[in-house]
């Protein structure tokens, strides 16, 4: 969008002779009488015109255009610094210029010189003698003029082949005609004035010796500005930069000739510039540990040192340390924060522990883990589901019995200060460690899911593009544009292999261990978990260099790799234009289906029975279709952008935010508090959740204005499709349809992307619904509060309006954004004046006194708020609200919640209780009683053995099903030996379900006959309505299990 030399009057493009021909009679005796006849200095115009409107449009005859770019462009890489370094994207779009008019289905690249076109109508509109005249005789002066100047050797004549337009993959290549490029040795290059920018009396008339209008700022900029700060240059430092250039980046940083430096927290620790002066930082740090890490780069050695931070009008944070900023420069630094009793967390920290005591050695690439062996030189299309296993070796090491039971004996040492804090959340049971432990096999199997993904995707997408280079009945521009794919493709490969020639291969995404911690099997602070990437074809200006994946958590990724969304890397502009399907897709595309509930937002999936919500009691409404999960998006780079699309794009999208407890068995995954006021009268409830699965949907652009959510996806190629595009698409699957020239049309399918991820949540349910203002308004001061009295940075809190989403609103959703979570919202839950300290700063910071609610009218003397400030409840990122906050509406229930305490309900029945309730009731193993110790058995019957230590095989013999299930990991009964009166039957195990009860008997040898237990029972209690199994101890348990996994399911 910024002007041109040319535009800015500073260049001026003439053409050599170009006067002299205009004047030389001899040259136009043969053609048409209107330029025959008309004098020199009209034809001298027009043949000028003529010859701007094909150099602006690129239709100029040069080598490098031509045929030898790829030299061009080997040059530049051997010659040039990085910025200068020509790129892929850098090829220009040649353009030719046809005498005659377009024809439909013609590319409109081509330049089209016909009567009725833009040059014709400027010919009769300066030429006087073709203004009556018939159509034909314009066209006749157009070719006349082309010959002429063909002749002179201002323009030549090539033989080109235009394409149709269309989609890439409709686009024919047409008949070969005659076209004309100007001559570029005819071109002259000139200084110029800057007082007018260059005319082009096609698109807009003149008076004499007047001209476009130059703009000032960028003529100046060009002219000296950009002079003055040549040698000026920057680059950042993040971890998305590579180790090799971030090291170079350092020591030209440390030696002064990389003058300036944008850096991430990857700078703050570890890194010595001895000379660095001047620390500039553009937001306030999170802490006041991270202040005196960024500042206390500069100024060592005792040199002196300018440190200056950026206070964000629209940023709560920047505004609080800014008004009270020795609270940041000379705080206290408190040691981090850690939600120590997170079940992901730990459970990554013990699954680290079992890596370790298997003694597996990962590498430095995942094929050294995973056997990536496929036939690529193979006749046959590579098999979409190649099963890509782990190496036998690490197989084997992975089910050794002694490393697991090595590994609960370290992890219970390791854990054991922390057990007492574990016993009060809900997913803890004393069998956990050895469960886990049990499981982490599987699980180290499975995370290598993503990856075996990725890496099918590109050896598929390899193998297709491949076939269309070699498909010579394709044009030349879908025979190009495969072989841009295939290099992706291949590049992809190579990234996932982490075979590079760099030293980057320890530090790369796809190293076992740094892909673990973001798989989160393994514990990572420093890079996203759960990552969804966005391939970006090339590093920015590097354009010499391999592509790379851009990873983002989930719930940002939401945001910035929606679909069409522009992404910005390492100073280039890109476009997320496709996502990754199943390399199989070639159908219809499986995805998913869920339901919200209209009345607080909880997620279900979709089953029979469900259509009441557990968490609000609201009946649930239709379902949500057409749900597809993102996990990979890919790029194109954007060049040129107009700036009203690149506005609309960064406009955002229209989000949707539902979540669901991690229930544990009978035991809700929420912990529940009821906060009263001072005068005991309830005010709201706390429902917290440490691991609960938060999901983000995508509904549509926020200004697009359609009768439906979701996007248009092409089934074919994963490409999202525009409204013009998804038109000639049909929807669904079945035979193929062609269209009037042959070719099979695109399917296309509606589709809402999706992300999830596991978070701590609180969600808040308010006794009396607020008005919506009213409810935004307290939400946000609470917020506040919450941020500023438990020292939290505004992206470590979100918190946002749960449904419904019209009319007043009860329920306020707060999540933590890092892993493992900050702790904060479990000590709101937990403590009883944990959200009255909350409240009370947040009254504070709202400019009232948190004792007696008076108002003090504003942040400062001299300095009034009405409604609100950024000092107050105002920041950028809730700036749509703005006109509806009022600090005065979040003053009462903030004042009320300022003396409240907070009352914990009971937490529920953890497994490890239930097995303990139900041990005494359940059938005895064989000849022992209850409470007892088997012959077959260590350890008393209340302490089952874990299922590291348990012989199932005994458990069976004894007909112990209670502890074989306990061992199993399966779901425990609710009851044990209980009667059914209304059946006059007494089940061993009795399992209540939603919509089914379940009675199980357990039939040992020796047993006395009973009426309460036998056969003529069972069709007693199936009368009723129940479910009946039966277990013997000559029965194969395990497929038992497994055919009704409905019951017995993995928790």
């Amino acid at each position: 969008t910024m002007p041109n030399l040319e535009q800015t009057g500073l260049l001026r493009i003439d053409y050599e002779d170009l006067g002299v021909i205009a004047a030389d009679r001899e040259r136009w005796q043969s053609a048409h009488a209107a330029l025959r006849d008309a004098d020199p200095a009209l034809r001298e115009e027009i043949a000028r015109t003529l010859l701007d409107f094909m150099r602006r449009a690129l239709a100029i005859d040069v080598q490098y255009f031509r045929d030898d770019f790829d030299t061009l462009q080997r040059a530049s890489e051997e010659r040039l610094t990085g910025p200068w370094v020509l790129g892929e994207s850098d090829r220009p779009a040649v353009g030719t210029a046809y005498p005659y008019g377009s024809r439909p289905g013609m590319e409109r690249t081509a330049q089209f010189l016909s009567a009725r076109g833009k040059f014709g109508k400027y010919l009769r509109r300066n030429m006087p003698d073709l203004r009556d005249v018939h159509l034909d005789d314009v066209q006749k002066v157009i070719e006349d003029l082309l010959t002429v100047l063909r002749d002179a050797y201002l323009v030549c004549e090539v033989d080109a082949t235009p394409e149709q337009s269309g989609p890439a993959y409709r686009r024919r290549a047409g008949q070969k005609r005659t076209g004309y490029r100007v001559s570029a040795a005819a071109l002259i290059w000139r200084a110029g004035t800057g007082e007018r920018g260059a005319v082009d009396p096609l698109a807009r008339t003149y008076n004499s010796g007047e001209g476009p209008r130059v703009n000032p700022f960028f003529r100046d900029l060009y002219r000296t500005a950009a002079a003055e700060l040549a040698g000026l240059y920057a680059r950042e430092h993040t971890a998305q930069v590579t180790p090799e250039d971030r090291l170079e980046r350092e020591r030209l940083f440390r030696d002064a000739e990389l003058p300036l430096l944008y850096c991430s927290p990857t700078m703050e620790l570890g890194v010595d510039i001895s000379s660095l002066n001047a620390v500039l930082m553009r937001n306030v740090p999170p802490t006041p540990a991270n202040y005196a890490q960024r500042s206390g780069r500069a100024g060592r050695s005792g040199q002196p040192a300018l440190v200056t931070t950026y206070c964000a009008t629209g940023n709560s944070h920047d505004q609080y340390y800014f008004r009270d900023s020795k609270k940041m420069v000379a705080g206290q630094v408190a040691p981090p924060r850690l939600d120590l009793a997170n079940e992901d967390l730990v459970r990554s920290h013990l699954q680290g522990i079992w890596l370790a005591e298997t003694d597996m050695r990962l590498g430095t690439a995942i094929p050294d883990v995973v056997d990536v062996a496929y036939d690529p030189e193979g006749e046959d299309r590579p098999d979409p589901q190649m099963p890509l296993p782990l190496r036998s070796e690490f197989l084997d090491r992975s089910l050794d019995e002694d490393a697991r039971r090595r590994a609960a004996a370290t992890a219970r040492t390791v854990l054991a200060p922390l057990i007492a804090d574990f016993e009060s959340t809900t997913w803890w049971y004393d069998e956990w460690i050895e469960d886990r432990i049990e499981r982490a096999p599987q699980e180290f199997d499975a995370a290598f899911d993503r990856w075996r993904q990725l890496f099918r995707a590109a050896v598929i997408d390899q193998y297709e593009q491949n076939k269309r280079v070699v498909d010579h009945t394709l044009s030349p521009g879908e025979q190009s544009r495969a072989r841009s794919r295939r290099r992706e493709a291949e590049t992809q490969t190579n990234l996932l292999l982490n075979r590079s020639v760099d030293s980057k291969s320890v530090m790369s995404d796809f190293n076992p261990y740094r892909y673990l911690a973001s798989e989160g099997f393994l514990p990572g602070y420093s890079f996203p978990r759960l990552p969804l990437a966005a391939y970006i074809p090339r590093s920015g200006n590097r354009r010499n260099s391999d592509g790379d994946y851009l990873q983002r958590p989930r719930f940002l990724a939401i945001r910035e790799f929606g679909p069409g969304a522009l992404i910005y890397h390492e100073g280039a502009r890109y476009q997320v234009t496709r996502v990754q399907l199943p390399p199989d897709a070639s159908g219809d595309l499986a995805t998913a289906e869920a339901r919200r509930c209209d009345g607080c937002g909880y997620h279900y999936a979709v089953k029979p029975g469900a259509d009441k919500c557990t968490m609000c009691g609201a009946e649930l409404g239709s379902k949500r279709t057409g749900l597809l999960h993102l996990h990979t998006v890919y790029t194109t780079p954007r060049e040129r952008i107009s700036s009203d699309e690149e506005e609309r794009r960064r406009a955002g999208f229209r989000l949707e935010t539902s979540y669901a407890f991690q229930d544990h068995g009978a035991r809700k995954g929420r912990l529940t508090s009821h906060v009263t006021d001072a005068g005991g009268a309830p005010v709201l409830s706390l429902d917290y959740g440490d691991s609960a699965t938060v999901r983000i949907t995508n509904l549509g652009r926020v200004r697009d204005k359609g009768d439906h959510d979701g996007y248009w996806l092409d089934l074919g190629d994963g490409r999202w499709l525009n409204d013009r595009a998804a038109a000639d698409a049909i929807e669904g699957t079945g035979m193929p349809v062609v269209d009037e020239d042959g070719n099979e049309k695109r399917r296309k399918k509606r589709v809402l992307p999706f992300v999830e991820d596991r978070r701590n949540i609180l969600v808040v349910t308010l006794e009396e619904p607020l008005p919506e203002p009213v409810a935004l308004s307290f939400l946000y001061a609470l917020e506040r509060g919450v941020e500023a009295a438990f020292e939290l940075e505004d992206s470590e809190l979100t918190a946002e309006l749960l449904p419904p989403d019209e009319g007043p609103r009860r329920h306020l959703l707060f999540t933590e954004a890092a892993e493992g979570g900050a702790g904060v919202l479990r000590r709101i839950q937990h403590e009883k004046d944990a959200l009255a300290k909350a409240a009370r700063t947040a009254l504070e910071i709202c400019h009232f006194d948190p004792d007696t609610g008076e108002d003090r009218g504003g942040p400062a003397d001299g300095e009034r708020c009405a409604r609100g400030c950024y000092a107050c409840l105002l920041t950028y990122g809730n700036q749509t609200h703005h006109r509806r906050l009022s600090r005065l509406a979040a003053r009462p229930l903030l004042a009320q919640l300022a003396g409240a305490r907070t009352e914990r309900e009971d937490r529920g029945e953890s497994r490890s209780e239930r097995f303990r309730r139900l041990a005494p009731a359940s059938p005895s193993p064989q000849g022992t009683s209850p409470g007892t110790t088997s012959p077959r058995s260590t350890s008393p019957r209340t302490t089952s053995p874990t299922p590291v230590e348990a012989d199932l095989a005994a458990l069976v013999a004894q007909g112990d099903l209670l502890g074989w299930l306990r061992a199993k990991g399966y779901q425990l009964p609710d009851e044990a030996g209980v009667l059914v009166p209304e059946a006059a039957a007494c089940p061993d195990l009795v399992f209540r379900l939603d919509g089914a009860n379940l009675a199980v008997f357990v039939d040992v040898p020796g047993h006395e006959p009973d009426s309460t237990r036998d056969i003529e029972a069972g069709y007693r209690l199936e009368e009723q309505g129940w479910d009946v199994l039966r277990f013997s101890t000559d029965m194969d348990w395990d497929a038992l299990a497994d055919n009704n996994a409905a019951y017995f399911h993995l928790r």
